[in-house]
């Protein structure tokens, strides 16, 4: 059995098969859902091509289903992931293992003022004041042996040049290899918890 993407069952007269032997026009990469006898829900592409005698009067047509089931599941997913991020009060910002800025959510924007298209590209290193950029070294270093640093105290710097007491969570990124290839920083405002404590 066949379903639209809202749920509601395909009749076969409307299903992609249906419609190529009528009109013998052929689909590429078309998206359904299907059932499959044991009642487990998925998801096809399908590639449908029209078959027709030397009169071009159409006599059939093959189907080609590609299973994109986990494939679909990944990619919801990812974008839910991303949801969590950029809802987030705290800046989540990544980095590749050179130090450049790879991605920034909305959060990250608020803190430090810079935008996305402003941050993304860039080094890591125009967040921190001269005073503290041997941090970042050492940072990257524990990154590179799978280290992670948990709510590290720390001063960054906005982008009108005032300091920001941040604390300061870093942990590596692996690829599916799990090779390392860069960290996620998470950095929470804490300028007026430091603010209190020095009052």
């Amino acid at each position: 059995r066949m379903f639209r993407p809202d749920g509601s069952l395909l009749a076969h007269h409307q299903c992609p098969m249906a419609d190529v032997l009528r009109t013998g026009i052929s689909v590429r990469e078309q998206e359904i859902h299907i059932e499959r006898p044991n009642g487990m829900r998925g998801v096809a592409l399908v590639d449908i091509e029209a078959l027709k005698d030397s009169d071009g009067n159409i006599v059939g047509a093959v189907n080609c289903f590609q299973d994109i089931t986990e494939r679909k599941r990944s990619e919801e997913a990812a974008l839910g992931l991303a949801a969590i991020v950029e809802s987030s009060d705290d800046a989540i910002i990544s980095k590749n293992l050179d130090g450049v800025i790879t991605t920034w959510n909305s959060a990250a924007e608020r803190l430090f003022g810079y935008t996305a298209a402003e941050a993304i590209g860039r080094p890591v290193t125009m967040l921190i004041p001269p005073e503290r950029i041997d941090e970042e070294p050492g940072i990257l270093a524990r990154i590179r042996r799978g280290e992670r640093i948990e709510q590290y105290d720390t001063v960054r710097r906005h982008k009108d040049g005032s300091a920001i007491d941040i604390s300061l969570t870093v942990s590596p990124i692996k690829d599916s290899d799990g090779k390392i290839i860069g960290a996620s920083k998470i950095a929470r405002n804490i300028t007026e918890r430091k603010q209190a404590e020095q009052r």
